[in-house]
């Protein structure tokens, strides 16, 4: 039972795509919903769901790392041309993490740029969905967008 007056901190985790980026909602230590949302309907979403005097906001920011660079692939793939996705992929997520920054700043919610999470239960839990459930308690379905969002809202820096 909460004491009274006191409110837990919602905490929203983003990991951010160009598509719909991942959205973790988290009170407490505690995953309250998992979902993707369009960049579209980010500021819709987070004024709906409690504005910038309520959210905590943590996005992933790819920026805060070194850049890519190519990678050591059989000699039976064209190397450079999954090198070229995987770089092109990478910028575009680098913009999204930028947008969404600059945009949510500017709406007046606080915004704190996270390193991307590396190693650890982070690996895990991106391709493992059920170890993700056993780790954080979440019994709901997820994908790794939105696992990626929950570990930002919960271990991001």
């Amino acid at each position: 039972m909460p004491v009274q007056g006191y409110q837990l901190m919602i905490t929203v985790g983003i990991d951010p795509d160009l598509t719909a980026s991942g959205f973790a909602v988290i009170a407490g230590r505690t995953i309250q919903k998992l979902e993707r949302v369009p960049f579209s309907g980010v500021l819709a979403w987070l004024d709906a769901n409690g504005g910038p005097a309520a959210l905590q906001i943590k996005i992933e920011d790819p920026n805060l790392i070194a850049p890519t660079f190519p990678r050591s692939l059989p000699k039976a793939m064209n190397k450079q041309a999954v090198n070229n996705r995987i770089s092109q992929n990478v910028g575009q997520v680098k913009a999204v993490a930028t947008l969404l920054i600059e945009t949510m700043t500017a709406a007046g919610y606080q915004v704190k740029p996270c390193r991307p999470l590396a190693g650890g239960h982070k690996s895990r839990c991106k391709k493992d969905a059920t170890y993700f459930n056993q780790l954080t308690g979440w019994t709901g379905r997820s994908n790794e967008d939105c696992r990626d969002a929950a570990l930002i809202a919960l271990f991001g820096g």
